[in-house]
């Protein structure tokens, strides 16, 4: 069976157990959150619930490390290094649509809205999970 990524969409695909922060969480907590969960971003959450200022990675905590000391995560916050803006996509994009605009704008996660509410994460690990299952 083939499956058809052009009728696929985000919706169907992305994970919806989203996890948030904010802002002004301290790195190191917002890291150690990242690993008790299992996952590899947080939505930043804004001032008004459509509000979404950026997304933290564990990209861009490895990135961070690469040219600081381990201890900056205590003195540094999650709008230090968070990516910025978070790259979204409607829920009803399709998959095509979705890896096009991952491989354009160089992220691996992309909140998924339905309208200005965030809905879930997609994630190329989804996409490819999703096509071993399907394929």
């Amino acid at each position: 069976m083939t499956i058809d990524l052009h009728r696929l969409r985000a919706k169907d695909v992305m994970n919806t157990g989203v996890q948030w922060s904010t802002a002004t969480e301290n790195l190191r907590a917002a890291g150690r959150r990242m690993a008790q969960h299992g996952i590899r971003a947080l939505l930043v959450a804004g001032a008004e619930p459509s509000d979404l200022p950026g997304i933290l990675t564990s990209k861009d905590i490895v990135n961070l490390l690469g040219s600081h000391d381990p201890a900056v995560l205590d003195e540094l916050h999650v709008a230090d290094v968070m990516t910025r803006p978070a790259i979204c996509v409607p829920a009803q994009t399709n998959l095509v649509d979705c890896i096009n605009l991952m491989r354009m704008s160089g992220v691996r996660r992309m909140p998924v809205l339905d309208g200005t509410r965030v809905i879930g994460l997609l994630s190329t690990s989804d996409i490819f999970q999703r096509t071993l299952a399907d394929g």
